[in-house]
């Protein structure tokens, strides 16, 4: 399991996070998380709503 937490001090900010793998018996790559193919969001302005993943259930949350 990962866990990632991410913050802004001054942005409503769109993002999107790359995961490189590799190991043995397996063959390296690069795995981007995401929402259906929309990049996560991360906002510090007050009264913004606040964005999620629930992982149990494979999307996001609001």
């Amino acid at each position: 399991m990962v866990r990632v937490e991410a913050a802004a001090t001054g942005c409503d900010c769109e993002w999107c996070l790359d995961l490189r793998r590799s190991g043995p018996g397996g063959s390296p790559g690069t795995l981007r998380p995401d929402g259906s193919g929309r990049p996560w969001r991360t906002s510090a302005t007050a009264g913004r709503p606040v964005y999620g993943f629930a992982g149990e259930q494979g999307r996001r949350t609001r």
